[in-house]
């Protein structure tokens, strides 16, 4: 059986009054986001501010509660959060004004309580429980600090460069957590790690300072829990990778340290040619486990960026196990972050890995984690965001993922069969979320479907791409490039061979008429090379894509296996959920007379029973004949509109800034009586 994903990524966004440096996610997953930036120190006119967002709506982003901060002071550069019973406790860094700053006093650290929105319940018993509103969150100053050493100098410019909390778990004791902040712009580069159980922050709650050697800053630093109360810490400067171990009792606040000081386990290695010596730098890190982390790296001169793991080892240096060097079009990363899916009972996991291109894009993998090997297998690309902001990316953050509640075992009647539970608990669809910034005041959240890597087991570990969908990709693309190849060798024949008798390629293996008659004519396609160089070729590579279904039936004959996967991979890839309306269009009108084929539209419908949209290019006189209730996008009303384009959204089919041009040759099926089945349900929500 194969598993499919879900279809691929549904995103909302919404634009601010002022560009975002940091976010964060509730750690435990409640449905809110926090994010924070600003203009400055009072020359830009832009206020600093703190935002809190309701994500719990996938067709919205919503702002429950905000706070201006003072414009005398630095904007907010780093976020974290901790748990609290009504909402959150919040930890920013920001910097005090110049003029504190040039007196020796730099309260980098604040504190922040945010209080959810609270459920109205109507009081009036005919009043639907559904219309209940919220009533708006609050964002309240608690108090600041500075944990750092006070700087000195003519130009004390100390900043908070990065702060970390360690991770939270859901269990039945309280989740007790550290922290760690970094310097920038120090005369004495450090890291501080203190308790974070107690805001807001004091000396006394300082666990360890710990200064970095050679003055290096910490380009980033992440924090992992070891057992109870054990946590490992590590970060990276330009070209080094350094652990400490923490033990720190919360109730006595002892703290020992294991090795007594931070050990440098791994070094970036010298490039082999002596020509270029400069080597890559460490830009972020983060830990896969309790044994090996991910290291983002970005090659001198922009000239590309590059994953890499390291493992640790309990004493020594650590080793590289993998490297992966990032598509092209990444020329220079600027940010990192992970989400750790749930374990099986045998402690076997993936790993969702996403990275913020200078180009504006969102490269996303997978990692598959095998226990009993203790290693991980190869990047899987899963997607790639484009564009999905206007101007440069600041911060990229997932969500937490927490593994859901379960239903218990079915109990057994006395001849051992399984009873049926009155009220099976089963949890429902799972997601993760992504959340990007950026220097354009828009904040994005990506949304990923889960999915169970084996759906017949009740306590099954989810994924995001499942095994069996990376082997029939990687099936599918080696077919499609094996033929590509096969079209260009024959081309290349066709142009340098003058033997008339010489068997073509139709020969071999039966093609379509447009390929024949593409190939037919080699003093043609010669004499045209030489006057446009290679665009015969590129126009042959273009028909491939179009014959790929005819010529499958001729590959059956020869690779059965191989015929089958493209024959149950293409339909399913034209019919994705997440097929791109606009994509279809250009494949289309870019394939040999497109332009003028009146007969084809893009086809979206509604399977029903809560599937997905579909969407792929058909006939359009055969379809609207088989469906007499198949409508064109001018003659629905505005509030069919509405819920076409968010369910549009949603699915990933189309973005608003496309405009409703690329639909109004869009042929839409109303099934099911879909329009009028959700109509009212997505308009609130809009």
């Amino acid at each position: 059986m194969v598993f499919q994903s879900h279809g691929p990524v549904s995103f909302t966004k919404t634009t601010l009054s002022y560009p975002v440096y940091a976010a964060e996610f509730d750690p435990y997953n409640r449905g809110y986001l926090v994010v924070g930036g600003g203009g400055g120190q009072g020359r830009s006119g832009v206020a600093n501010k703190i935002t809190l967002l309701d994500t719990s709506k996938r067709a919205t982003l919503d702002t429950t509660a905000e706070i201006e901060l003072s414009s005398e002071e630095d904007s907010i550069t780093s976020l974290a959060t901790l748990a609290s019973k009504d909402g959150l406790i919040t930890l920013a860094g920001i910097n005090s004004s110049e003029a504190d700053q040039k007196a020796g006093k730099n309260e980098h650290l604040r504190t922040f309580e945010i209080k959810y929105p609270k459920k109205k319940q109507p009081s009036d018993e005919k009043q639907d429980t559904d219309t209940a509103t919220a009533q708006d969150g609050s964002i309240s100053f608690v108090g600041k600090t500075s944990i750092f050493k006070p700087a000195t100098g003519p130009k004390p410019e100390t900043y908070q460069r990065v702060l970390r909390l360690s991770p939270t778990y859901k269990r039945d004791s309280p989740n007790r957590r550290i922290g760690a902040v970094a310097t920038g712009l120090a005369k004495q580069s450090e890291i501080v790690v203190f308790d974070a159980t107690r805001t807001p922050t004091t000396d006394s709650d300082i666990i360890a300072r710990i200064p970095l050697r050679d003055n290096a800053e910490a380009a980033d630093l992440d924090i992992t829990e070891l057992e109870t109360n054990t946590f490992s810490i590590t970060w990276a400067t330009d070209y080094d990778v350094y652990e400490q171990t923490v033990m720190y009792n919360f109730e006595t606040k002892k703290a020992s340290f294991s090795p007594p000081n931070p050990r440098k386990v791994y070094t970036m290695p010298l490039r082999q040619d002596a020509t270029k010596p400069a080597r890559p730098k460490y830009r972020a890190i983060r830990w896969l486990g309790n044994e090996d982390v991910l290291l983002l790296s970005n090659l001198p001169g922009r000239s590309g960026a590059e994953l890499s793991i390291v493992h640790f080892y309990p004493s020594g240096p650590a080793m590289q196990v993998k490297l992966k060097g990032l598509p092209g079009h990444v020329k220079q990363a600027v940010g990192l972050d992970v989400c750790s899916l749930d374990s099986d009972k045998a402690g076997n996991k993936q790993v969702v890995v996403a990275v913020a291109s200078h180009d504006i894009s969102i490269p996303v993998y997978t990692l598959d984690y095998n226990a009993n090997t203790h290693t991980f297998g190869k990047f899987k690309r899963f997607t790639t965001l484009r564009d999905v902001h206007p101007l440069q990316m600041t911060c990229l953050r997932f969500s937490p993922f927490h593994s859901p509640v379960r239903a218990p075992a079915p109990e057994q009647d006395k001849k051992g069969n399984p009873i049926p539970a009155k009220n099976p608990v089963h949890p429902g669809p799972q997601y993760i979320k992504l959340c990007s910034t950026s220097m354009g005041n828009t904040v994005v959240v990506d949304t990923f479907a889960l999915l169970p890597s084996q759906p017949a087991d009740r306590l099954s570990r989810y994924v995001l791409l499942h095994p069996s969908d990376e082997v029939r990709q990687r099936t599918t693309y080696g077919i499609l490039i094996g033929f590509a190849v096969l079209v260009f060798a024959v081309l290349l024949q066709s142009v340098y061979s003058s033997d008339p008798f010489a068997p073509s390629f139709a020969d071999i293996i039966p093609l379509p008429a447009s390929w024949q008659k593409t190939l037919a004519h080699p003093a043609g396609i010669a004499d045209s090379m030489g006057r446009k160089g290679w665009e015969p070729i590129a126009d042959a590579a273009s028909t491939v894509s179009s014959a790929v279904p005819a010529a499958a039936s001729s590959i059956s004959s020869a690779v059965p296996e191989a015929a089958s996967a493209i024959s149950s991979a293409i339909p399913s890839a034209i019919a994705s959920p997440g097929t791109k309306i606009a994509d279809l269009l250009d494949m289309h009108f870019a394939l040999p007379g497109g332009s003028s084929n009146d007969q084809k539209a893009v086809i979206v419908r509604d399977p029903g029973q809560g599937k997905s949209l579909a969407v792929h290019m058909g006939d359009k006189q055969a379809y609207m004949a088989q469906d007499e209730k198949a409508r064109h996008w001018h003659e629905f009303n505005e509030e069919e509109k509405k819920v076409w384009k968010s369910r549009l959204v949603e699915a990933g089919h189309w973005t608003v800034e496309e405009g409703e041009t690329i639909l109004k040759g869009v042929v839409f099926s109303s099934w099911a009586g879909f329009v009028g089945r959700v109509a009212g349900e997505v308009i609130r929500e809009l």
